[in-house]
Order: structure tokens, then sequence, then C-alpha cells
């Protein structure tokens, strides 16, 4: 589980490294002003389908089915697949056509605050046509990934999203100079980054024996299982994208540049959230899938123990340096061009705000993924109902006092009552989820973080660059987060903490 954990989390820092390039180049060409804040809601919003009923929900509708179809069978196995693939294309040929028709409406859910403001409305609206046929490209490709996961082959998906940001860097340095509006190019980045994204699967599919052929069977009872899971398994998975969404809408309706802050925010607290959560939940998944569907119960609870204690032992740290070295990082990446360092200080705020939320974004992805293995989709949908209500009414409650940054704060908020909930439901079917031993071994995180702020104290105060010091400014952040690291794993090794004991049991 660590294993394929660590190679799914290897392959995506390599996608967001890659990231982080594309938002650079993101914010030189088109700052935080109004043509950025359409840019990112055009993007936003088949991403925010592709969360919601493709990357996350599909993979926890159908690794635990085809977990039960392989047991009969690899023919079995495939012809689910083939019909399962044939749904899913004419699914997404009818929502794709009705997006790009209806767009104005969707726009209008998405970012009421544009309709008043002609020039970011039409923008907005001429952009997310453009970039809406990446719905299908990457939900197909999505499934993909969830079989090769449900086959133990990682790599391949992890790979896959740096893709789509070696698309948008080619796009930003190729194309953009010969358009005259640079979001175009941008758009036309986007839909290169889904057609490669799709492309590369095949290979991988065909070495582990199926070649898709659609086929048209929606009343195989293995589908019915599927749609049983995938309906409420929508709001299950992605709860924290609907409360970063309620906060992208109300954003709308702030001053021009909250979109963005938001967005480059964000961006920042994705990586460890991919690093460590959904990495650990992807490894989860199909681990805890094959033992429950051998009533193997024991090993799943153990495995489920472990994950979780190891997600806290090295998303703390990392979430507190997050929080301590918020503008600099900030600073850093994006101060560049259009990026002023107004921007910069202002999307620091956000970062600190969302950061507070980053243990439980984690936690709630893993703890979902315990869920849907047991083949429950119902009690994460009601938790993540809460938890959006809740979102909607702190946004509403911190808008006011404290702007943006509130709405962030309040998507970090609301996502500690969906974990906690997600915890109680779980430790109410199963009992205690951690030992005594996995709780000595998180105190010790909290201890071995303490001498790690301190040195990152006592770093930040030599921080004294110009914006245009980019050399001096990343080498700065490469000491202070490598200092931060080395002292976070020493003071942890003096705690009595050992690397080389992964069980709980061993702590």
């Amino acid at each position: 589980m660590l294993r394929a954990a660590a190679k799914v989390g290897s392959w995506t820092m390599l996608s967001r490294i890659l990231g982080f390039v594309r938002d650079i180049l993101l914010a030189r060409i088109l700052g935080a002003g109004a043509l950025a804040d359409a840019f990112f809601i055009a993007f936003k919003l088949p991403n925010f389908f592709r969360r919601m009923f493709a990357e996350g929900t599909l993979t926890v509708a159908l690794v635990p089915v085809l977990a039960e179809e392989r047991k009969k069978g690899e023919e079995d196995a495939y012809a689910y697949l083939n019909a399962l693939a044939g749904l899913l294309l004419a699914a997404l040929l009818v929502f794709t056509i009705l997006g790009i028709v209806f767009m104005p409406w969707l726009l209008l859910v998405f970012a009421p605050g544009f309709h008043d403001e002609p020039d970011r409305w039409q923008q907005a609206l001429h952009l997310a046509r453009w970039m809406f046929p990446y719905l299908a490209l990457i939900s197909l490709s999505a499934m993909s990934w969830a079989v090769l996961n449900a086959y133990r082959k990682f790599s391949v998906a992890a790979a896959s999203p740096a893709l789509l940001n070696m698309a948008l860097i080619f796009a930003a340095i190729v194309l953009a100079p010969s358009f005259e509006n640079p979001a175009e190019a941008l758009a036309l980045g986007v839909i290169l980054g889904g057609l490669l994204q799709l492309a590369i699967q095949f290979p991988a599919l065909k070495r582990i024996g199926w070649i898709p052929k659609p086929s048209w069977r929606p009343r195989m009872p293995a589908i019915s299982q599927t749609m049983a899971l995938f309906g409420p398994a929508v709001l299950g998975v992605a709860a924290v994208q609907t409360n970063i969404l309620v906060g992208t809408i109300l954003a709308t309706l702030l001053p021009t540049g909250a979109v963005s802050y938001l967005y480059y925010a964000d961006r920042i607290v994705q990586l460890p959230l991919a690093l460590f959560g959904i990495a650990m939940g992807t490894a989860l998944l199909p681990a805890l899938s094959d033992h429950i569907a051998n009533n193997n119960h024991k090993e799943a609870q153990k495995e489920l123990c472990q994950g979780l204690t190891w997600l806290t032992w090295i998303t703390l740290p990392a979430m507190l340096g997050l929080l301590w070295l918020a503008e600099p990082i900030i600073r850093t990446l994006f101060e560049h061009g259009k990026f002023t360092l107004n921007d910069a200080q202002a999307t620091a705020h956000a970062l600190q705000a969302y950061g507070v939320g980053l243990m439980a974004f984690c936690w709630a992805r893993v703890l979902s993924m315990a869920c849907y293995a047991q083949k429950d989709a119902k009690a994460p949908m009601r938790f993540a109902a809460i938890s959006v209500v809740a979102n909607i009414v702190l946004a509403l409650l911190l808008i006011k006092p404290m702007g943006y940054v509130g709405l962030a704060l309040a998507t970090a908020l609301a996502s500690f009552i969906n974990v906690g909930l997600l915890w109680w439901n779980i430790r109410k079917r199963q009992g205690s989820i951690l030992d005594a031993a996995s709780l000595k071994r998180m105190f010790r995180a909290i201890l071995a973080c303490i001498p790690m702020l301190l040195v990152l104290y006592i770093l930040q105060q030599q921080w004294v660059f110009p914006f245009d010091a980019k050399l001096m400014q990343g080498l700065w952040l490469t000491v202070a987060v490598s200092s931060g690291i080395l002292t976070y794993f020493v003071s942890a090794y003096m705690l009595g903490e050992r690397l080389w004991k992964t069980g709980g049991s061993h702590a």
C-alpha cells in the first residue's frame, strides 16, 4: 500500500512541478485581473464536472464492482468494462452538447457576479465554450485510470495529468504570442492536453489485457451496481470541490482579482493534497476493496489504520510549513509580469486560510475511500451534503468581515465537519480506527513540528529579496523547505520514530 502511494505521489510530484511552471506562465500572461478571472472560471467548468462525475466518482463506483467481477473471471470483467464504456460515451456526448448550448445558464450559476460586467461575461462565455469538450476527453481518461488502479497499475494514471500541464506550457510559450487574446491560445492548450491524456491510456490498457470495445448493455447487473454507487458518490467524493466552488461563486461577487487569488492559492494547497491525501486514497481503495471482497475485514481495518497514521505523520508538517511560508512561496512562484506584490500578498492570505483545512482535506479523501470500498456510498453523500450546507452558511457569515479570505476559511472549516462525520460513521460500524501505537506516532509528529517551526522562523527573518531577485528567492525557498524537512525528520527520530517500521503496531 505504501509503495503504491509512493508511486502515485512521485508521479504526482512531477505533474505538480509542471503545474507550477504552468501557473507561473499563466500569472505572467494573464495576471490577476478581468481576463484571468474569465479564464479561470471557464477552465473551472469542465474541471468541476470532471471531479464531480468522472475522476473520483468513477473510481469509487468502478473499483469495488470490478473487484467482484474479476472473481468470476477476466472475460466477465472485460464485458462489464465494455458496457460501462458504452454508457459513458453516450452520456458524455449528450452532456457535452447540452453544456455548450446552455453555457450562458451554466455560467450564470458558476459566476453570477460576471453578468453585470459585459467584458468579463463575454470573455468567460467564449472561453468556456471552447474548453467544455475537455470534459469528455478527461472523463474517458478517468475511466481508464480507475481500471488501471484496480489492476494495481498506478503509474500511467498518476503521470497523465502532466500531459495537460505540458500542453498548457506549450500553448503559453509557443501559441500565445501569435494570438491577440492569449486566453484563446491557452484554451486550445487545454483541449490538446485532453487529447494527449486520452491517447496515452490505450497502450496501458492493452498491457492489462483489455482492449476497449464499447457495448450497449445498460441493464447488466454490474452496471446497476455501479450506478447505485455512482449517484451517492457524486456528493461524497466531491465534497471538497463543491465547497471550493461555493467560494468561487461568491468570489465573483467581490472586487476584481478575488477569483484569481483563490485559484492560485488552491493550486498550492492541491500539491500536498495530491501528494499525500489523494495518493493514499488511490492506493487504499483497491487494497481495501480486495480485502473486503475476500471477507478479510481485519486486514482492511489494519491497512486503514496504517494509511491514516502515515498520512497524518507526513501531512502535519506540510500543513504548518504552508501556513508559515505562505507569502515567500507565492512571491517566489507567481510575482512576475502582471502579478504584482499586492496580488502576491492577497493570494498568500487565501493560501493560509485554505491551508488550515489541509489535514481535513486529506483525511476526508481516505475516510471516504474506506466507505466506498465497503460499497457504502450513502453515508459519504449525507455527510458531504451537510458539509456543503455548513460551508455556505460559514461563507455567508465570513464574506463580509473577511472577504475572499473568509470564503477560503469557510471551505477549510466545512471539511473538518465532513471528516468528523465520516470518522463517527466508520467507528460506529467497525470500532476503534486508530490503536494506541498509532496515536503515539501522531503525537510524536506534533512534537517534531515545534523545532521545525523554530528553524523556519529564524530563516524567515532573512527574507529581504526584491521582486526581481528570482534566483535568490528560489534559493532561499529551497533552503527553507529543505531545512524544515530535515529538522522535522531528525526531531522525529530523536523522539523515537523509526521510519522503516510502517505498521501502527511497530510505532
